[in-house]
């Protein structure tokens, strides 16, 4: 079924104002399976994004839309649908680009080698990440993280010691967990250092994240010991990034 909603999804190239669409997700990443779902990329002639979600609209039976409130946190235009009698976990995420306008969606270090699936005027080219712009950003959010981390780390154990179980595991989630993937990130993969949770199994050393799998699950007794070891993980990386 993934397969054929592909290749319907293909003949998006009937229309002349669609110039370009490309596979990204798992498919650019190598890690396709058995649960994977549809991200696709389109690019389109200037002020027709809605006539792109019009199009796909009527290719398939769609069971269900959901559509990212304008402005979306990247800039461009995303909607996703679910297709009636596939898996729930058979959805497209579509994201929309117009033509003129840029956007850092093929570069491969963060995004993977984009799966063309046509371009009409060679858009769909590789490109890198801007090191230095990399490394400045990470500067500027290592210092960030040091403070929030050193005022706020404490609330969790606080909300274990009040009885709130539930608002501790929350805050122990955003507040120490978070932070402490967003150091090991600047460390062991600042191409991705903004990507949180995702593809941490794969940009992670395995100690590091072995580690981090065993932090991830705590009971309410466990938020003091394990919000006392991430923070000295989080001060040796925070260390070593300041060397």
């Amino acid at each position: 079924m993934r397969q054929t909603i592909i290749e319907t999804l293909g003949a998006l190239a009937k229309n002349d104002f669609v110039r370009a669409a490309w596979l990204a997700g798992s498919d650019a990443t190598g890690r396709t399976d058995g649960r994977s779902d549809i991200d696709l990329m389109v690019i389109v002639a200037d002020g027709r994004v809605e006539d792109a979600f019009v199009a796909v609209r009527g290719m398939l039976a769609i069971g269900l839309e959901y559509r990212l409130p304008a402005p979306t946190w990247h800039g461009a235009d995303q909607a996703f649908f679910h297709i009636e009698g596939a898996p729930d976990w058979l959805m497209i995420d579509l994201v929309v680009l117009e033509k003129s306008k840029p956007h850092a969606w093929l570069e491969i270090e963060r995004h993977g080698r984009a799966q063309i699936l046509f371009d009409k005027d060679g858009l769909v080219r590789e490109e890198h990440v801007d090191r230095a712009a990399i490394d400045r950003t990470i500067r500027e959010n290592v210092e960030r993280l040091r403070k929030r981390f050193q005022l706020f780390h404490h609330l969790p154990p606080k909300l274990v010691g009040r009885g709130l179980a539930i608002d501790a595991v929350h805050f122990y989630h955003a507040l120490v967990l978070r932070p402490l993937v967003d150091m090991l990130r600047a460390v062991h993969c600042p191409d991705r250092h903004d990507f949180g949770f995702r593809y941490v199994k794969d940009d992670l050393p395995k100690e590091q994240y072995d580690i981090l799998e065993e932090l991830s699950y705590p009971r309410p007794g466990d938020i003091v010991p394990f919000t006392e070891r991430a923070k000295i993980l989080f001060e040796h990386y925070s260390a070593i990034l300041s060397q």
